[in-house]
């Protein structure tokens, strides 16, 4: 066995034993987003620009059978904020509340852009998570929560 193949071998096991050692498991959430409503703040000057922002609200399907319930069923509601940073950039806020807790993410970029946003914290079932968010496209998006729970 080589030298490099060896010394990889190790750094994986290392990782895989901190990672027992700790307690820490993974878990994913795939959900649907329908979108309740959504609440626009146009500031002057009109149309995209710094300060304007979006009060959303949207019920939360599941897409594969989790939290004790089927396919399709509601299972939670999601509050967002995004305020404008400039008029293609901007921060983002939500809550989401689930069967047993809350997750609550935060981050900033692009507007449109497909990079993850960081879920910050969590109460109940999520009590210490962190992890992402990913937002797919379309009207109705795919939400993926992937997440570390202590």
């Amino acid at each position: 066995m080589g030298r490099g193949l060896l010394c990889a071998l190790v750094l994986v096991l290392a990782c895989t034993a901190a990672a027992s050692a700790t307690g820490d498991r993974t878990m994913v959430i795939r959900l649907k987003s329908l979108t309740v409503r959504i609440v626009p703040t146009d500031l002057p000057p009109k149309g995209l620009s710094k300060g304007d922002s979006y009060q959303g609200r949207f019920r939360l399907l599941n897409v594969v059978p989790q939290f004790g319930r089927k396919a399709g069923a509601a299972v939670g509601e999601e509050d967002e904020k995004l305020t404008l940073t400039s008029a293609d950039t901007a921060v983002v806020v939500g809550t989401v509340t689930l069967p047993g807790g809350t997750l609550v993410y935060r981050g900033g970029g692009r507007i449109g852009s497909s990079v993850p946003i960081p879920v910050v914290r969590g109460t109940g079932r999520f009590a210490g998570a962190r992890g992402t968010l990913t937002v797919g496209g379309g009207t109705s998006p795919l939400n993926t929560y992937r997440l570390t729970l202590p």
